[in-house]
């Protein structure tokens, strides 16, 4: 099936107001302290710049230990820069409900007006 150009302008609004939704993030102490919630997951910073986030983080010794994409990794305490964790707050929550539902009345009302042009 061939997609309108008006179509394709929808849908291309709609998925660009569903990606301003993001996690937040709270930097922490580069410190196993920092791992006392037991997060499911944390940002870890390196110093070159490069960022991964780790699965399931845990320190052992002077190593952070987890998962990148499912596989293991582990990180020498020298080559991180910062750690932060996911932040869950109502104002970004509010947000992001705001924003799906913006995305999907710009998504109905332009697919109803093109099935009215037609």
């Amino acid at each position: 099936m061939r997609l309108s150009r008006v179509r394709r302008w929808v849908l291309v609004a709609a998925t660009g107001l569903l990606c301003g939704c993001g996690a937040g993030w709270s930097q922490v102490p580069v410190a196993p302290t920092a791992l006392a919630s037991e997060p499911m997951e944390v940002r870890v910073t390196l110093h070159d710049g490069s960022r991964l986030v780790l699965a399931v983080p845990r320190f052992d010794g002077d190593s952070l230990f987890g998962e990148v994409d499912g596989r293991p990794r582990a990180l020498a305490m020298a080559q991180v820069e910062r750690l932060a964790l996911p932040v869950a707050s109502k104002s970004r929550r509010a947000a992001g409900t705001a924003a799906v539902v913006a995305a999907l009345v710009v998504f109905a009302a332009g697919w109803t007006y093109v099935a009215l042009q037609e």
